[in-house]
This record gives C-alpha cells, structure tokens and sequence, in this order.
C-alpha cells in the first residue's frame, strides 16, 4: 500500500496543499479543513465546536531533529496523563536509528493558533511493521523535568465498522502549522492477520506530512492513527483515501509500552526488537573436497599455515581487509579467523555474497576483534556513529584478536549497530558491521 502521507523533510520547503478547499469554523475558533472528498463536491456537515476542541486538546505536532541535518515532522495524539503519546513509526523512525535526535513536541494554545515547541520525548516501544510507535514526554523544551497532568484520548475498544464516522486531525494544515480536520465514512477494511492487511480506508482527508494523526469516533474515543494514503477508484471515480492502523487490535502493545520505564537514560540502548536487520558479507565454501582454512594468504608453507579443512557448505563472515589478492578474511561464529583461497585455474573454491544478518551479540558477551590486517584495525569512540574532523571523538584502535566484553547496547546509529566493549584497558563504541558489510566483532566463543 503506497505510503502517501510521509512525514515532512524538514530540510524542504513546504509542499502546496492537495485539495483547494477547506472551510473555517468560527463562533471565535478558526479551524481549517482539509477540503472536500474526491470529486464529488459534497460538502461537509460542521460538527460541534467543543467536541472538535475536544480532540484537538488530544493532538501534537512532532518534530524529529538530528545533529546530520535531517529531520521529519508528523503528529501524535496523548493516551495518557503521565504524557504518553502514539504516533505512526515512520515520522520517528529517524530517531530510532539515531539517538542523538531530538524529539520536540508542539501544542496549539487555541485552534486558530499555529503549535508551540513545549516539550520533549524519547521512544518508549515500536513495532516497525504496524507502523506505531509510543513515545514519552520526560521534559520542557530545556528538557527540565515536567510536573504536569496530561489531557489523555480515550482509547476505543472496538474498531468501528465499514460505514461508521470518522475524525481525522493533524498538523499541518492547509494554512502554516494549524491544526488540520476532516470527516467521513470508512468505506474499506482489512482483516488484520498481517500488519499489510490490518487498516481501515476512509475519504476523510489527512493533510500532507501529518501521518501519526489521530482519528476518533463519533464518541470522541481514539480509534487509529493516519499512517498512509491510497488511491484508487471506488463508484466510477478516482479517490484519495486515507489509510487507518486501528488501535483496538494492538491494546496488548499499548499496555506492555506504558507499563515499562519512561525515564530517558543516556545509551539506555535501543531495545533489539526495532534493531533492523543489517547488510554483511559472508562466503560460502563450494569446492567439492572442502578448502584448507589457512593463518596467512598464502599456499607457500603448505600444512604449516592449515588452521583445518572447511567442509563444503561452510558459511563464513567476511571480515576487514575483505578480498586480498583473492584470498578471503574470514571469521567463524565463534571469532576465530583465517583465510580461504576464492579459486585456483580449474575450481571455484569459495563464493562471497551478500545476506541480511541480526546481531551475533548482547550485552555481557564476551566477544572478539575480527580483523586481519597488520595494523590497529578497530577504532573505539565515545558515542556511537560520531566522528569529528579534528579525531577529538576517539578513545583507541584495538588490533585484530584483541578480546573484549561488551558492555552496552545494541545502538542503532548511521545504518550500524554499535556496542560499547571494553579491551586492552579502552572503553568505548564500536560498530559490529562496517560500512562495507564486514564483521567487526564476533562472540568469542570457545
């Protein structure tokens, strides 16, 4: 399903609204609507001004910023009095991969006024594949501690079905940053046995860049978040529909986020549940008499190099410095390392590919430097994912074999996942999978 309503770059310039119409709502709120339905130019009925108050009290702007320069905006909606939000995963999957970013929350003082930057939050739990994430505010925008009652929506017990009203609110709107709302009917359903098929269709319009806006019933309870857009033909013409995640299937998520801890801690670490898989190179041996596995590149001293024959069918990580004169670095799971010959004129004795692999690691494994190159290979830093141009962020190069114990993490920064190990008296960060898709620690297993 085509995910349409994106989380604003904010490194871009404000994209033109998509529809032409909206109308206010006045008796002293000017609220903007996002514009009539499709094609067929049925106005809107205008709902009661306190009950639109109502859920407007409920929703947030996002704002995620990084220290790279990147950064997204989306909205979130308040499920709780402690300052718990939900909000779709893709606005804050930024800060999930990075923990240096910020999470800014906004507010409007009154509907007709664009939201103020006020506070701060961190992730609290994530399930990528449904796309929601439930984040807590821990602070002010100084990230000052808060003592504050929230306003929290109350959450539907039941999806609504095909037919039912719905409200569908975020930032932004039309205009600026003001709050954006709509309503309609929902016309499609899925039947939730896979996050691909879990999700409502409705005309009610999601302005662009709010994914994460809240929608509600009729009674004003939280019924799903705006996560996406589809277009299709539906009675003869073409329609822009906003697609719902309903929330009442995944109240077991909901519950488990808000009973675990909320105070943000500095490397908490980022939970291996939304640790995404990662690229790495690893080779598999195919010669049909197995390959010697050897302690140098190098066939010159015969079976005094011989670490032992890999059986066909072995598969093994490919580890720093890579392909040397088609000889192969390599490392078994257990952190041992030699070299394999990629072929010889007659045979093809090892292929390299490339695989999608999780972490080997946890904290408190004892692990090992994978690296067979005749220098420091491994560059320990003080937080994960940065370097700075004058060297200021680096603890220490540990060499290739050098044993450590993993003391922190997995963190999740610049498309790695980073440890903070201890060895050779260094403490610092370091990447288990390089750049270029080569283990750098592997268990150290006996």
């Amino acid at each position: 399903m085509d995910d349409g309503i994106h989380p604003r770059n904010t490194n871009e310039p404000k994209a033109p609204s998509l529809r032409g119409k909206a109308w206010p709502l006045l008796l002293a709120i000017l609220l903007l609507l996002s514009g009539c339905k499709g094609t067929s130019g049925a106005a809107l009925s205008r709902p009661p001004s306190a009950f639109i108050a109502d859920l407007a009290a409920y929703t947030v702007k996002l704002t995620v910023t990084c220290p790279t320069g990147d950064g997204s905006e989306g909205s979130g909606v308040l499920i709780s009095p402690e300052g718990h939000l939900l909000t779709a995963y893709h606005v804050v999957e930024q800060a999930v991969r990075n923990p240096r970013c910020q999470i800014v929350v906004g507010r409007s003082k009154k509907l007709n006024s664009s939201p103020l930057p006020l506070y701060r939050a961190h992730i609290v739990l994530t399930d990528a594949p449904m796309d929601i994430a439930v984040l807590h505010i821990y602070g002010d925008r100084n990230e000052r501690p808060l003592d504050i009652t929230f306003r929290a929506a109350p959450l539907a017990e039941h999806t609504p079905p095909v037919g039912a009203t719905v409200h569908v609110l975020g930032y932004p709107g039309i205009t600026d940053d003001l709050l954006a709302y709509d309503k309609d009917t929902i016309i499609a359903e899925g039947e939730c046995g896979a996050p691909e098929t879990c999700w409502l269709l409705t005309e009610a319009f999601a302005s662009w860049g709010s994914s994460g806006g809240p929608v509600f019933n009729d009674n004003g309870e939280l019924i799903g978040l705006a996560v996406g857009e589809k277009k299709m033909a539906w009675k003869g013409r073409a329609h822009r529909l906003t697609t719902i995640r309903p929330l009442p299937p995944f109240s077991d998520f909901i519950a488990r986020a808000l009973a675990l801890p909320t105070a943000p801690t500095a490397h908490s670490g980022t939970p291996a549940a939304v640790i995404p898989r990662v690229d790495a190179w690893e080779l598999k041996i195919v010669g049909p008499l197995g390959v010697n596995w050897r302690t140098e590149p190098s066939t010159a001293k015969g079976k005094a190099t011989v670490i032992r024959v890999l059986p066909t069918g072995t598969t093994l990580h490919v580890i720093p410095p890579g392909n040397w004169r088609g000889w192969w670095a390599t490392a078994d799971d257990r952190g041992h390392m030699g070299w394999v010959k990629e072929r010889t004129e007659r045979l093809v004795l090892a292929e390299p590919y490339l695989t999608t692999t999780s972490s080997l690691l946890h904290e408190g494994d004892e692990a090992v430097v994978t690296c067979l190159t005749r220098s420091p290979c491994a560059t320990l830093i003080y937080t994960p994912g940065y370097r700075s141009e004058g060297g200021d962020a680096v603890i220490g190069h540990l060499r290739g074999g050098t044993h450590v114990t993993v003391l922190e993490g997995p963190e999740w920064v610049e498309n790695r996942i980073w440890w903070r190990v201890r060895g050779d008296d260094l403490d610092g960060w370091l990447e288990e999978i390089t750049d270029k898709g080569y283990r750098l620690l592997a268990p150290a297993k006996p």
